[in-house]
C-alpha cells in the first residue's frame, strides 16, 4: 500500500467533516464542547483514509467527550503495521501537548467487526487497558421482525397491534415525547443523560439525524423512542420507554416492530439497542428483554492508558 501521511489539526467551525458517524462529525463534536478538539487524520495519496477526534483538557484526551462513542474510523483498508505507526504518532503528539491519560470509547463490535478486532489487538499491545460493556443490536435483513421474537413476545405483539397505533412524528412533538420518556425513566429511578435544553439544541442543529416514534392509544403514549441516524445504515435507539401500567403488554415490542419496518424501508441494516448497563453494571433483565426481541449481544470496548 502507498505510504501514509499523518496530520493533526484543531477542530473549528470552518473545519471539514472527515468522519462518517454522527458523533464524529464537526457539528456534534462542537455540541459536546466548543473548544479543545484535535483531529488526527491519516492520508493516502491525498485522500483521508482514517480519522479519530480527541478532546484534550487538563491532561486527559478523550474520544469522545460526551457521546456514546468516538474512536477510529477507517475510510479505506488498513493493516496492523499501519495502525501501529498511527498509534505511535498520536501518542507522541499528545505527549507533547501535555496529555497524561488517553481514553477511547469504541462503537459496538457489530458495527465493523474486523476493524474493532484490529483496534482492540493493537491498543492492547500498546498497553491500553480494555473494559467491556454489552450492547445489543438488531440486524435488519430479509427476516420479519416477528420471526426474531420469543413466543411470549410474539403473543404480546399480536395484542398490541390490535390495541395501539405506531406513529412516526415530526419534531414539533419532541418536547412531549422527551417529557414522556423522562417521566417514565424517573418513575423507575433513572435520569436521562441530556436535559431538555441540551436535547432541544442538539435536535435543532441536527434535525435530519433524529427520528421520533411512538406507540399510542387515542393520542395517549404507551411507549416512545428518540432515535439517532448514526450513519446511512445504522439507527441508534437513543432513548426509549413505556408507561408502567402497560408492563404486561410490552408496548416497546410494538415500538421496535415499527422501527424495524422503518429501517427496512430506508436501507438501514442495523438497529443499535444500546448497552444493558445500569450504574456501571450489567442489568440482566434489560439484556434479557433485548434478547427476547431479537437483539444479538455485541461487545462495546473502552480503552484507557496513562502516559506518565
Amino acid at each position: 500500500m502507498d505510504k501514509l501521511n499523518f496530520v493533526v489539526e484543531p477542530v473549528e467551525q470552518r473545519s471539514p467533516d472527515y468522519g462518517t458517524f454522527l458523533f464524529n462529525r464537526k457539528t456534534h463534536l462542537l455540541l459536546q464542547d466548543e473548544h479543545a478538539w484535535l483531529c488526527y487524520k491519516a492520508e493516502r495519496n491525498g485522500a483521508v483514509c482514517g480519522v479519530i477526534y480527541f478532546h484534550l483538557y487538563e491532561g486527559i484526551a478523550t474520544s469522545p467527550f460526551k457521546a456514546p462513542f468516538g474512536s477510529f474510523e477507517f475510510l479505506q483498508e488498513w493493516n496492523e503495521q499501519e495502525l501501529d505507526r498511527w498509534l505511535d504518532f498520536i501518542q507522541t503528539n499528545l505527549l507533547t501537548r501535555g496529555c497524561k491519560t488517553i481514553k477511547i470509547k469504541c462503537y459496538p463490535l457489530a458495527y465493523a467487526t474486523e476493524t474493532i478486532r484490529m483496534v482492540k489487538k493493537l491498543l492492547t499491545i500498546n498497553r491500553f487497558v480494555c473494559s467491556e460493556e454489552t450492547s445489543s443490536v438488531l440486524f435488519v435483513n430479509g427476516e420479519s421482525f416477528e420471526s426474531k421474537l420469543t413466543v411470549s413476545k410474539k403473543q404480546k405483539l399480536k395484542k398490541c397491534l390490535v390495541r395501539f397505533s405506531f406513529v412516526h412524528h415530526e419534531h414539533n412533538e419532541l418536547e412531549r415525547i422527551y417529557s414522556f420518556i423522562s417521566d417514565s425513566r424517573l418513575a423507575k429511578g433513572y435520569q436521562l443523560s441530556m436535559d431538555w435544553n441540551q436535547m432541544q439544541q442538539t435536535v435543532h442543529l441536527l434535525p435530519d439525524d433524529f427520528l421520533l416514534f411512538t406507540v399510542e392509544e387515542a393520542g395517549r403514549f404507551a411507549a416512545a423512542a428518540i432515535c439517532i441516524r448514526v450513519s446511512k445504515t445504522i439507527l441508534y435507539t437513543f432513548y426509549y420507554a413505556h408507561e408502567a401500567k402497560f408492563d404486561k403488554l410490552s408496548p416497546v415490542t410494538m415500538l421496535l416492530h415499527g422501527i424495524y419496518q422503518f429501517a427496512k424501508d430506508h436501507a438501514i441494516q442495523l438497529i443499535d439497542l444500546g448497552t444493558s448497563q445500569a450504574d456501571g453494571k450489567l442489568n440482566p433483565s434489560l439484556l434479557h428483554f433485548k434478547k427476547s426481541v431479537g437483539g444479538k449481544s455485541s461487545a462495546k470496548y473502552s480503552f484507557t492508558k496513562n502516559l506518565e
